[in-house]
């Protein structure tokens, strides 16, 4: 049964959203405009899940939540790899939307009203910390840019450890150059808002 699946992903993740930098959401707080846009993308460097190696792989998840992300009745999107063989895909799809035990992923569906699929996509990333950029043509463009003081120019350097965190327990707080989400039912453009470059491990029995 998917409950009782191992799973054990260690990667990077780039993330984006609607707020102002820093993200009321990363300190308990309702997020900047009162609804949200955004989400995550993870690059796993070492995954596997029951008996299937996901080394290299990428996802992402993006939504709309029409007020704090809590409070549930969320749009959401789920992008996976093309390269993704067919056990791979079969793997993924569970992990991503139907085990109610995987952290996050299961937190993301449980507050999800309206899914609108998995799609699979080609992917395009540089990992480059804070200046990290992932593309999917036609899709998705999201471009991490590091903050700056607004009087010097300087840039501005952040780091949030949060050790209850559930997608990461610590984050490089960024902004974005680019962040652009474009398909049928979900399109939002949030350039210049939030950003986030952190690693994350997730496993479980």
């Amino acid at each position: 049964m998917a409950e009782q699946t191992s799973y054990h992903l260690k990667g990077v993740l780039l993330g984006a959203c609607s707020c102002d930098w820093g993200c009321p959401c990363n300190f308990e707080a309702p997020p900047t405009t009162g609804w949200c846009e955004g989400g995550y993308f993870w690059h796993v460097e070492e995954g596997v899940y029951g008996q299937v190696a996901l080394h290299g792989l990428n996802f992402a998840w993006y939504a709309h939540s029409p007020g704090p992300l809590h409070l549930g009745h969320l749009t959401s999107l789920v992008l996976v790899d093309e390269r993704a063989t067919a056990s791979q895909r079969h793997a993924l799809e569970e992990l991503l939307t139907q085990n109610p035990n995987v952290i996050p992923f299961a937190i993301f569906k449980s507050l999800t009203e309206t899914f609108l699929g998995v799609q699979y996509v080609p992917f395009e990333l540089t990992l480059q910390g804070t200046q990290s950029r992932a593309i999917v043509p036609g899709m998705l463009e999201m471009q991490l840019a590091p903050m700056k003081n607004p009087v010097t120019g300087e840039e501005e350097p952040a780091t949030l450890l949060k050790p209850k965190g559930f997608t990461s327990q610590q984050q490089e707080l960024c902004a974005t150059a680019a962040f652009r989400v474009t398909s049928a039912r979900l399109s939002y453009d949030h350039s210049g808002k939030y950003g986030e470059f952190s690693s994350f491990e997730y496993k479980g029995v």
